[in-house]
């Protein structure tokens, strides 16, 4: 009977500690981080950062993104939602609005003015700080922590607008990124001026104090002070110092909105952007990342120590993973005699206009520039806009000429096949009304949202990028290299362990809202993590 009892003592406290949830999440993203790189850099980590994370916490080493394009706007959304562009409608970071004719960003919100410490607390000549999550069409998981807790503090921080807003939901409390002179700015979708502790921490840390010295690693060094004089303070953000500047934020911002001082779970959702104007520039074999990553270990080191000291593991909730990874330079890959190349659009556009125009009759007289179009978005042109790998076709004219839509988009993507550089074709019409079971062509599915999204999408080879520096790169393909991450879970009730089970980047979200006992965000399409959850 006494062995029943004890047993019966043993469930109930486990299942209360279950059901006790973390005082704070924070939800870390490291912006171009490729998997590898945690076993790339390890032996230069410290034991504090990621490795603490790994060795005390749990790690998906099979994670993936499960759609294209993968740019910061659209993973920094899916991570939060749990699902993917087709849904969330986050297509990029900038589209082509078909229904306006005019391109449109991701955080853009023209309804909003800048928030900053200046007269009066707003800048209404500023567009730094007209932003909001309205384009986002769905949840994230803090919204539905709101939901379910009002009292619940949710911010969002980054060095990029789009990584500070869009994981911190529609229904955040505030969210702060960097503006053009390096100082930390915010929208009047939150504030009408900015809190007290933000003014009073950047009259004390301003930009300018992170010059101090030189930014330096094995073969290069560069004068912080003359970057200072050239560019300005928000340089700060293409050294590691953007990373170190961010990381006090974060600091100042969980001790002076209190997050994690009671028992209603509160969020921080942190950005890290400098190791992604650091890749494109350098690629990610270049000594200056890899000298990126281990001072922002260092900075990952005194977070965990300050939630540690203040907060407690016991009560906290940490996950880090990344919004996509990056390819190598393909100049370098060349070298190699891996395939690559550089994807020329400079003149595509035209060609196909012009292809278009032999194909169905010249329809009008645009300007010329020797044998270029000087403007083909306008009217009378068949393709309107190329944007993000996809091409938008005038459906007005197409209409008038009563020409079959479904017909052009298909005459459009066979002429395009034959484009070097370019792999797979789309069009709308595919997208739509078929279900892929191909793995590449699923990721291009999910990635398409019907309203939002051009009339023929494309792909290009393993290692093509666009592209116009012979020592830089990018990312944005469905290839591994883009889309395989690494995700890792510490804190309260997770276990130490590591798991090669295929994760999709959409199974976050389920996964937080299950260790928070709330709904999942409204259109999520992934599930819950067992090996987290259990």
């Amino acid at each position: 009977m006494k062995k029943i009892i004890l047993v019966l003592c043993i469930m109930l406290c486990s299942i209360s500690q279950a059901q006790e949830k973390p005082k704070l999440v924070v939800g870390i993203i490291v912006d171009q981080m490729r998997y590898d790189y945690i076993y790339r850099f390890w032996g230069q980590f410290g034991d504090n950062g990621f490795k603490k994370l790994v060795n005390e916490g749990f790690f998906l080493r099979n994670t993936h993104y499960n759609f294209t394009p993968t740019y910061t706007g659209p993973g920094h959304a899916s991570i939060f939602t749990g699902t993917t562009p087709s849904v969330h409608g986050i297509i990029g970071n900038n589209w082509y609005n078909k229904y306006e004719g005019l391109s449109v960003y991701c955080a853009g919100d023209g309804n909003s003015t800048t928030i900053c410490d200046c007269d009066n607390h707003i800048d209404v000549e500023s567009t730094a700080g007209k932003m909001s999550p309205h384009r986002m069409l769905t949840t994230t998981f803090s919204d539905e922590l709101k939901l379910f807790s009002p009292q619940s503090k949710v911010f969002g921080i980054s060095i990029k607008d789009r990584g500070a807003i869009l994981p911190a939901g529609h229904t955040a409390n505030g969210a702060f990124w960097m503006g053009k002179s390096g100082e930390w700015i915010s929208s009047s979708y939150y504030y009408e001026q900015l809190p007290k502790w933000l003014i009073e921490f950047q009259q004390k840390k301003p930009a300018t104090s992170y010059f101090k010295g030189a930014w330096k690693g094995r073969g290069f060094g560069y004068p912080m002070d003359s970057l200072l004089v050239s560019k300005g303070p928000a340089s700060v953000k293409s050294t590691p110092q953007g990373n170190t500047y961010l990381k006090d934020l974060a600091i100042e911002l969980i001790k002076s909105e209190e997050l994690g001082k009671d028992k209603i779970t509160d969020v921080l959702t942190l950005s890290f952007s400098s190791t992604d104007y650091i890749g494109h520039q350098f690629g990610p074999h270049a000594e200056e990342l890899i000298d990126t990553y281990i001072k922002l270990d260092k900075d990952i080191a005194e977070i965990l120590k300050h939630i540690n000291s203040t907060i407690g593991q016991e009560n906290a909730l940490i996950f880090l993973t990344a919004d996509h990874g990056v390819v190598s330079v393909p100049n370098e890959l060349k070298a190699r005699k891996i395939p690559a190349g550089y994807f020329d659009t400079s003149n595509l556009t035209n060609e196909l206009n012009n292809y278009l125009n032999k194909r169905y009759g010249k329809l009008s007289q645009p300007k010329v520039f020797g044998a270029e179009l000087i403007s083909p978005n306008n009217e009378n042109s068949f393709v309107l806009k190329y944007s993000n790998q996809q091409f938008y076709l005038n459906r007005k004219l197409i209409e008038q000429q009563k020409i079959d839509l479904q017909e052009i988009q298909q005459i459009v993507a066979d002429y395009l096949i034959n484009v070097e550089g370019i792999q797979n074709t789309f069009t709308a019409y595919q997208l739509h009304h078929n279900e892929y079971q191909n793995k590449f062509y699923s990721l291009i599915q999910k990635g398409f949202n019907q309203k939002r999204s051009g009339d023929v999408i494309i792909t290009l080879n393993s290692g093509w990028i666009e592209w116009n520096s012979p020592t830089g790169t990018t990312h944005g393909s469905c290839f591994s290299y883009d889309t395989h991450v690494p995700l890792l879970f510490w804190g309260k009730n997770i276990q130490q362990g590591v798991s090669d089970e295929y994760i999709s980047i959409c199974d976050i979200a389920p996964t937080v809202s299950t260790l928070l006992g709330i709904s999942f965000p409204n259109g999520c399409t992934g599930q819950p993590i067992r090996s987290i959850t259990e």
